[in-house]
């Protein structure tokens, strides 16, 4: 019993001085591997492809967005919108003018008299150094013969959607254009809103188309001679109440009778048809009709109603002009709407 108290004493007193021996010691939970270096440059963010991928995305949706709002663009914008949404044939495109050019134009005009944009655009045809825009006319006026070979067509009418697509100023032109050919007569029936006799300076009053229905003796009266021009002008005379029943009288056939045995060519600028029903009841009278489209602006849900109405009306619709294109916007977009004119340096930038 003395040796094993012992020999437990000894066991446990060499335990407690282990446990002295060791007690100051701090055991290491960790290592030093290899020590930390300030690093050149940021690991994250990796702001490069950050760049290069926002990029790549914006790029890419406005793209996206591009063909999106040309798909929502309902608008008439060249000569591809004419065959694709409109199935007519294109007469001609008469660009649109600069206006260092239509604002520097004198000719034509009397002495005191200051030029506008309408009425200079008007004598384009004769007194613009715009080589574009002749060129552009006479392509008109070849279209309008070759659409008529067939069946000839003397009395032609102009007729557009809404007011302001360039009717008048297109038709005053082509008139001017015939008159370097065959005795050429405008005739203005556009009575509700007329504007020939203002934009070729006509002395406030003169008489004309409804002078001429109410007193047919009024006629020869009513036919003025611009000479810069050399056409014969009816303007619209006094606005009467009721237009349309003024141009269904058998007076104003009977004028045009008389006028078709003494013209080569007669040009009858109309009311738009979206607005009244003049053009319609005109349309059955002449012998064609030329549609006026202002491009990249009317709707083109109106020209198809317009010419619908046409149609349904019996009229020949010879086919379309595209008027006010603006050739420096659609050659940005890849549309070589000058062509024959680029070539040849006849091509004007719009200031």
């Amino acid at each position: 019993a003395v040796n094993g108290d012992r020999a437990l004493y000894e066991t446990f007193f060499k335990r407690i001085r282990e446990t002295s021996a060791t007690g100051d010691l701090q055991t290491a939970n960790a290592r030093i591997v290899d020590y930390a270096v300030v690093p050149l440059y940021p690991v994250k963010p990796k702001k490069k492809l950050i760049v290069a991928l926002v990029m790549v995305v914006s790029l890419m949706f406005g793209i996206a967005l591009a063909f999106l709002l040309d798909a929502l663009d309902a608008t008439i914008k060249n000569a591809d919108d004419i065959d694709y949404k409109l199935g007519f044939s294109l007469l001609g495109i008469i660009p649109l003018l600069p206006s260092s050019l239509t604002n520097g134009l004198t000719k034509g005009l009397t002495k005191g008299q200051e030029p506008d944009i309408n009425s200079t655009a008007v004598r384009a045809f004769i007194h613009s150094d715009n080589h574009g825009f002749t060129e552009s006319v006479r392509t008109l006026r070849t279209g309008l013969t070759l659409a008529t070979l067939e069946t000839p067509a003397p009395c032609l009418l102009f007729t557009s959607s809404i007011p302001g697509e360039g009717k008048t100023t297109s038709s005053v032109n082509l008139a001017t254009a015939y008159g370097q050919m065959e005795k050429t007569l405008l005739i203005d029936a556009d009575m509700r809103r007329p504007s020939v006799a203002k934009q070729l300076r006509l002395p406030v009053g003169s008489k004309g188309l409804s002078n001429a229905v109410a007193y047919p003796e009024l006629l020869d009266e009513s036919i003025h001679h611009i000479e810069d021009l050399n056409i014969d002008v009816m303007p619209s005379g006094v606005i009467p109440p009721n237009p349309l029943e003024l141009l269904a009288s058998q007076n104003f056939e009977q004028i045009l009778k008389t006028l078709r045995s003494r013209y080569d060519r007669i040009i009858i600028d109309s009311p738009p048809i979206g607005a009244v029903s003049d053009a319609l009841y005109l349309s059955t009278l002449v012998d064609g009709v030329v549609y006026v489209i202002k491009a990249d602006s009317t709707k083109d849900k109106l020209v198809k109603t317009g010419l619908s109405r046409l149609d349904q009306s019996n009229a020949r619709i010879l086919g379309v002009v595209l008027n006010q294109l603006d050739t420096e916007k659609e050659a940005r977009y890849g549309y070589n709407s000058g062509g024959y004119y680029d070539a040849y340096q006849y091509h004007e930038k719009t200031v």
